[in-house]
Order: C-alpha cells, then structure tokens, then sequence
C-alpha cells in the first residue's frame, strides 16, 4: 500500500470512528468527567436515548469509553473516557480555538464575518449564524 492509500485508509478510519452524529459532543462533554446516561442526555439537548445508547455502544467498542456499573440499588451506571479516549479527546479541545461562532441575531457587526458560503454550508451549530474558522473570513 502507497504513502497516499495508507493515509487515506488512516483518514477513512477516523471518519468511522469520530464521524457519526454526536460521537464528537458525547467525547467533549466526558472530557469534563463521568456521567451517567441521563446526565449526558441532559447535557446535550436533542440529543435521544436510543441515539445516546447507539454512541456510547459505538464508543465501548472502538475502546474510546468505558462503562462502569456500581452495585447500588437501583445499579449506578457511569461512563468516562479511557485513556485512549482522553488522548484523541483533548486533541480535538485544542481545534476548538480555531473555529469561531458568529450570531446573526445578536449583532449586525457580526454577520460581516459571515461569508455567503459559510452561511449556507451548515445551520446545526448556529440556526441564525455562521461558523468561521478564524481569521479566514
């Protein structure tokens, strides 16, 4: 396998791993410490809980979470990170500096930051926004 193949197939992994919808926002959120499951549904608004459970799975699996059950009663159950799931989480915190959230809403000042194609690529992050990266508008 070529330089080129070997990180593309490196790439296509970490998609995999990191790309499905809120796998990144349940890693940030552990970084802060262990939660149980309904916490963390309570963290993040919109967030389900047959969607929450499909994460966390996913996240045991690739060895990025793990899941601890205490004998209370009811049983507790909490989830945090791994050592590997710390690591790969902190990186990502480092890349939040560089991105930048502008409110349309708030302030007019602010929508010149917003190109036209950042403003149409994605609503998720700000429904009346944009998302920059900074200092490339």
């Amino acid at each position: 396998m070529g330089e080129t193949e070997q990180w593309q197939a490196k790439w296509h992994g970490l998609h995999d791993v990191l790309g499905p919808k809120w796998t990144l926002h349940i890693l940030r959120l552990l970084t802060d410490g262990s939660y149980g499951f309904n916490a963390i549904q309570n963290e993040l608004s919109g967030l389900t809980a047959p969607m929450l459970s499909q994460r966390l799975k996913e996240l045991r699996c690739h060895g990025l979470v793990e899941r601890t059950v205490t004998d209370t009663t009811p049983p507790t159950t909490t989830y945090s990170l791994t050592e590997q799931g710390t690591e790969i989480a902190t990186r990502l915190r480092e890349l939040e500096p560089l991105v930048e959230l502008h409110d349309r809403t708030a302030d007019d000042s602010q929508t010149e930051n917003c190109s036209e194609t950042s403003a149409e690529c994605r609503t998720e992050a700000l429904p009346d926004g944009c998302v920059t990266v900074v200092d490339q508008c």
